[in-house]
């Protein structure tokens, strides 16, 4: 073949969107198909060791690519159709948006010329209220806040290029992205040398002086410090730095602390972890340490009332070091448009061992218990995430427990080493642990397939979040994916009791779902499932220690866990009546600079 024959080579802007994202290590595409995207699916198979893994519904497809980018660090990729589908994913990828999560989002549109010429297809929407045309654009606005990065691929000039630039952003920026695809352009010729362009993901600070002055800075006040700590953050796992995070850690032994979202980041058996900070909500001990270090370095904050005890983190800027993704701050001093990571990298490789300060080892700070929470059912949450984190998680699984009592009463679990642990802590979007579970086990079947780590899925879910989503279990066993499922059974919204009306009916879920038959009414094979049903932790420890469970592991296993309706996890009381007194100061605040009679919640 002549140089100009390779030149002139082609391949279709299907095909070579697909081949792009698998270049990256992706092997399954998420979504919903439709009557603007089901030519663009057919590409899919056209590449090699790509398949394609249908959702129940397109909300559904967004959660699973969010679960998939947590646990992998690549994008999740979600198809959808135009309009309807693209919005009906939305709320999943705002979530993606919110806890800084890898997603990519394709959307089949229309073509160009129906677009062009403003024809009436279906799934449009009207310019507006009087108009007599449509607006075929008004669902690309609607995504604009919840993404980094779009391309709606109308020049046939710049598709390769517009691809990759989006590819590259959603890496850079770990937040989601969007391409739209019209159906008209979808067969459109792409040079096939393109596929060879390196792309280029490496996060570059534009300022490689500044980044060397903060460094030594940074090293300055370590070797200065007398009580030195590091408290890790979501945005540290997010950003990829778990491997330089550590390194840190290991090579200066500086006491460290993750947040309740970045739990599991540090392993909790390594010397120098000392505990979870949260707050006033963190255990006895932890706040008082962090508070009054005189140098506190907070790689990858998420600050949000969830992740700082309902916004009681009392850390004074002059003692406080901010690495993250969008800035660097030191000691009150910000800098804009900086990385944390090229920073750190620096950091880690230029620390001398020999000019850190003596420091108290983990062991020697007093950190108090878990507060033990009463409750009639003999299955308490104190006892069951205990139980739980001694007896049960391995190192190396994936936890992901949903937005709810869950996502509280796991941080009284002691994780094993290198535990993987994903909530929604700060979105909170209840349904989206089931089908995200999902995403992570296509993830760990590509980590498997690598020759990563063998690791298992967990998921703690509660019953009213789980009639949101539930119908995924069919696309789970489907295609032979083997979580191991917690369906906590405590009659309803119990996160909303502790919030409002205990009582309140609105707070109550249908109390006949058998849960445990479900696999059967979306008409799994018994090959591929087991289920189970505990009322009392005798039967619950004898369950998890026996044979038919150990033997069980090729299948989903599903284990329904009946709890008291208000058993709330202290972590949840205590962020609610921290939350109460600090909104009803704030209305009264408000009510009253504004000369209206003081009014509170």
């Amino acid at each position: 073949m002549t140089m100009t024959e390779t030149e002139t080579e082609t391949v279709s802007l299907g095909d070579y969107l697909f081949q792009r994202i698998h270049q990256l290590g992706i092997t399954k595409i998420l979504g919903c198909p439709g009557d603007f995207n089901m030519t663009l699916l057919d590409h899919i198979f056209n590449v090699e060791g790509l398949d394609w893994v249908g959702n129940c519904n397109e909300l559904n497809a967004a959660y699973a690519a969010d679960g998939y980018g947590r646990v992998r660090g690549l994008p999740g990729v979600l198809v959808t159709t135009y309009g309807v589908g693209e919005l009906s994913a939305i709320n999943g990828v705002s979530g993606a948006f919110a806890e800084h999560v890898p997603v990519l989002h394709i959307v089949g549109t229309p073509a160009r010329p129906e677009m062009e010429y403003r024809m009436w297809m279906h799934h449009t929407l009207p310019a507006g209220s009087d108009s007599e045309s449509p607006d075929h654009h008004v669902y690309q606005r609607m995504s604009a806040p919840v993404r980094c990065v779009c391309a709606a691929l109308d020049d046939v000039d710049t598709l390769a290029e517009e691809i990759d630039r989006v590819l590259i952003t959603i890496w850079r920026k770990s937040l989601p992205g969007y391409i739209y695809v019209p159906l008209d352009i979808v067969n459109a010729p792409v040079p096939k040398s393109k596929l060879d362009i390196e792309l280029k993901f490496k996060i570059i600070n534009p300022d490689p002086s500044l980044e060397d002055a903060l460094v030594l800075d940074i090293l300055d006040a370590i070797y200065k410090s007398k009580s030195p700590t590091i408290l890790v953050d979501i945005l540290a796992r997010r950003h990829r730095s778990r491997k330089l995070v550590m390194e840190l850690i290991d090579k200066t032994r500086i006491p460290s602390f993750s947040t309740d979202m970045a739990k599991g980041f540090v392993d909790e058996d390594h010397p120098a972890f000392v505990g979870q900070y949260n707050g006033r909500l963190s255990l006895p001990g932890v706040a008082e340490v962090v508070e009054r270090s005189d140098v506190v370095i907070n790689i990858g904050p998420l600050i949000s009332d969830s992740n700082t005890g309902g916004f009681t983190r009392f850390i004074e800027d002059k003692h406080l070091i901010v690495l993250h993704p969008s800035y660097v701050e030191v000691f009150g001093v910000r800098h804009e448009g900086l990385h944390f990571l090229p920073i750190l990298e620096k950091l880690v490789a230029q620390i001398d061992k020999s000019k850190l300060p003596k420091l108290r080892s983990s062991e020697s700070f007093k950190i108090g218990l878990p507060k033990a929470v009463q409750s009639p059912a003999d299955i308490s949450t104190s006892y069951f995430y205990k139980y739980i984190g001694d007896n049960f998680l391995q190192a190396n699984d994936i936890v992901f427990a949903e937005a709810g009592t869950a996502q509280y009463g796991i941080n009284d679990a002691r994780f094993p080493k290198n535990i993987n642990f994903s909530t929604q802590l700060y979105y909170s979007s209840i349904g989206f642990a089931l089908p995200a579970a999902l995403g992570a086990c296509v993830a760990q079947r590509e980590i498997d397939a690598e020759g990563g780590a063998k690791a298992r899925v967990v998921l703690f879910e509660g019953d009213g979040s789980a009639m949101m989503t539930i119908q995924e279990l069919s696309t789970i066993t489907r295609n032979g994916y083997n979580p191991i499922i917690f369906l906590i059974n405590n009659s309803g919204y119990t996160i909303e009791r502790a919030i409002h009306g205990p009582e309140a009916k609105y707070n109550d879920i249908s109390p006949n779902w058998r849960w445990t038959e479900l696999f059967k009414t979306f008409g799994a094979d018994e090959s591929k499932y087991f289920a189970a049903k505990v009322t009392t932790k005798k039967a619950l420890e004898e369950l998890l220690a026996s044979k038919e469970f150990a033997e069980a592991e090729s299948k989903a296993r599903f284990v329904e866990v009946v709890m008291d309706k208000m058993d709330i996890p202290w972590r949840l009381s205590g962020q609610m009546a921290i939350m109460a007194v600090k909104v009803k100061q704030w209305c009264i605040e408000y009510s009253t600079e504004r000369g209206e009679a003081p009014r509170a919640v």
